[in-house]
């Protein structure tokens, strides 16, 4: 009989069902375990009158499929049995037309997307009675698609039931604001969804050095066969500044090429689970960051904007490095004293840099880091693989089965702490 229901219901309202941005191939992009559940959805269409209209704006969501058939990530420990306990209206701050918004007709049936857009301008259509139903709010979208501090600040007074808001990135700085810092609403963010891919990229400067892959370039281009010695990452130490998901997927990354391994943090003892994994081989404390420098052939900063860490790498802790020392930067650009680094570039004091975020994005014609020799830039896309926001949003839906089931939710935030 359910069989024949959900049958009858799709068939009434198939006729919008293309209303949700597609993504023929989004199956593929997903994690394994959501690849075999893509559920159709239904949407209802904003009045012609409404100025989303012409936008094509999706303006409710109901998914078709139960909450008990909805499958959930080896990360969350749901019970798929748990019946939901709440009901959920979701407002979504992206652009409507952003194509990793199809994850989200798997949202259980409890969940139902009041509406999608950047600002309160899209949301123009909506009534007080639906502002004040809205209790949960997700922020994602990439670039002209993201949802923007000022925008979400300006909803903030509309939205008096709302009790947990989630961001679809990992950093925080560019989100927080007064309100949200100092209120009661809980905030989550994606943190470890990006971080293999940052390792990657770490491990791949440390090999561009190694290996002086841009000699070989320029022999290649000239037709050159001429032999020279590389180095071998073995054996060498590597440095990590902020040991949280990002800082230790590079760990593991460095050990597998048989690295020594050394990382900052605030707590410096080392857990059983830590113990176990044979990963890191020392600990620092902050305040000994100059010392980690010393002792590391290259050093990855992981490490999150906030007020104690703006600015840490200082002239400092850069003039401590070897000078056959490389920096690399997969954390935020503010973390670093970024003229004392260009200095160390320029001089030779240090043999080299690999930076994925900088103190300005983009970063200025007028910076003298697009002309140096001896630094890969790379223009904050080292975790921008074609799945990245598929995941994040997976990792949403398993956060909402939590909250559906009164579970605790995974990755809060210390807001004031700001990561």
């Amino acid at each position: 009989r359910e069989a024949l229901l959900l049958r009858a219901r799709s068939s009434r309202l198939g006729a919008v069902n293309h209303r949700l941005p597609s993504a023929p191939s989004a199956a593929s992009r997903l994690p394994r375990g959501y690849q075999q559940h893509l559920h159709p959805a239904t949407f209802s269409t904003p009045s012609p009158s409404s100025s989303l209209a012409s936008r094509n704006l999706t303006t409710t969501l109901f998914s078709m499929a139960s909450s008990a058939s909805t499958p959930t990530s080896t990360s969350a420990s749901v019970d798929p049995q748990q019946q939901p306990q709440r009901s959920v209206n979701l407002l979504v701050v992206a652009g409507p037309d952003s194509p990793e918004l199809s994850v989200l007709k798997q949202l259980p049936s409890a969940v139902q997307v009041v509406a999608v857009g950047r600002n309160s301008a899209d949301f123009a259509h909506l009534s007080e009675s639906q502002w004040r139903s809205v209790n949960v709010l997700l922020n994602c979208g990439v670039g002209k698609n993201a949802g923007k501090r000022d925008d979400i600040r300006a909803l903030w007074p509309l939205l008096p039931s709302l009790t947990w808001m989630h961001s679809a990135s990992a950093g925080l700085e560019h989100l927080l604001f007064p309100e949200l810092v100092e209120g009661p609403v809980v905030l989550t963010n994606a943190k470890g969804v990006y971080s293999h891919s940052l390792a990657e990229f770490a491990l791949t400067a440390c090999n561009w050095f190694a290996k002086d892959l841009p000699r070989l370039r320029r022999q290649q281009a000239a037709c050159q066969w001429e032999p020279y010695d590389v180095e071998e990452l073995r054996g060498k130490t590597m440095g990590i500044i902020g040991y949280g998901d990002i800082g230790q997927a590079v760990g593991r990354l460095a050990k597998a090429f048989r690295m020594r391994v050394v990382a900052l943090r605030r707590r410096v003892e080392l857990t059983e689970e830590e113990r176990a994994a044979g990963v890191v081989d020392q600990l620092f404390p902050p305040s000994q960051l100059p010392a980690l420098m010393a002792t590391s052939d290259y050093v990855v900063a992981a490490t999150p904007l906030t007020p104690a860490t703006a600015r840490m790498v200082d002239a400092t802790a850069i003039a401590a490095m070897k000078p056959s020392g490389v920096f690399i930067n997969v954390g935020r650009g503010g973390c670093v004293e970024e003229e004392a680094l260009v200095e160390a570039l320029q001089s030779g004091r240090i043999r080299g840099a690999a930076l994925d975020v900088f103190a300005v994005e983009p970063l200025p014609p007028t910076s003298p880091l697009w002309h140096l020799d001896n630094v890969l830039l790379s223009p904050h896309c080292a975790d921008r693989t074609k799945e990245f926001q598929y995941e994040s949003l997976s990792f949403f839906l398993d956060n909402m089965r939590r909250f559906l089931a009164g579970q605790p939710l995974t990755n809060v935030c210390d807001k004031r702490s700001g990561y």
